[in-house]
C-alpha cells in the first residue's frame, strides 16, 4: 500500500512538473511520511522555481521546511544554507525574521559553530528579549 501511494505521488508530480505548488505539497507529505530524501528533493524543486522568478506563496515556508529536513537527516551545514537564503526573501517581515534567525542559531549551534550561533542568537536577542528561549541559549553559549 505504502509503495502504491509512492508511485501515484510521484505520478502527479511528473503531471505537474513545473508546478511549485504541487511540489511543495509532495514535498510536505514525503517529510510527514518520514521519507526524507523524497522531501527534499521535492521541496528543491520548489526552490529552483523560485530562484527562477517562479511565482509562489509560501517561499519562507518552504526554504524552512527544507532547511527542517536536512537538520533532521543530521546534515546541519546544508540546513544553514536554506535558512540563510531565507533571510534573503525580500519583503520578509520582522516576525519572520526574528524565527528563521533563532532557527539559524539553533542549526548553527547543532554544526558547533559556537561563533554563529551566538550571532544569530544575539540578533533575536537584540529584537525581542523575551523570544522563547533566546537568553538562556546565549548564555548557555557563552559559559
Amino acid at each position: 500500500m505504502f509503495g502504491e501511494l509512492k508511485q501515484e505521488l510521484e505520478e502527479e508530480v511528473n503531471a505537474g512538473d513545473d508546478d511549485p505548488e504541487t511540489h511543495y505539497n509532495l514535498g510536505v507529505a514525503f517529510r510527514e511520511m518520514g521519507l526524507l530524501d523524497e522531501a527534499i528533493a521535492e521541496l528543491q524543486k520548489v526552490c529552483n522555481a523560485i530562484d527562477r522568478g517562479k511565482p509562489f506563496s509560501q517561499p519562507i515556508q518552504t526554504y524552512t521546511w527544507l532547511a527542517q529536513c536536512f537538520l533532521d537527516k543530521g546534515v546541519p551545514d546544508a540546513a544553514i544554507r536554506w535558512y540563510e537564503k531565507a533571510l534573503g526573501i525580500p519583503g520578509l517581515d520582522q516576525e519572520a525574521r526574528l524565527a528563521i534567525n533563532y532557527e539559524l542559531g539553533s542549526a548553527c549551534e547543532t554544526a558547533r559553530d559556537k561563533p554563529a550561533a551566538l550571532r544569530h542568537f544575539t540578533d533575536v536577542y537584540g529584537a525581542n528579549i523575551d523570544y522563547r528561549d533566546v537568553a538562556e541559549r546565549i548564555q548557555a553559549l557563552k559559559s
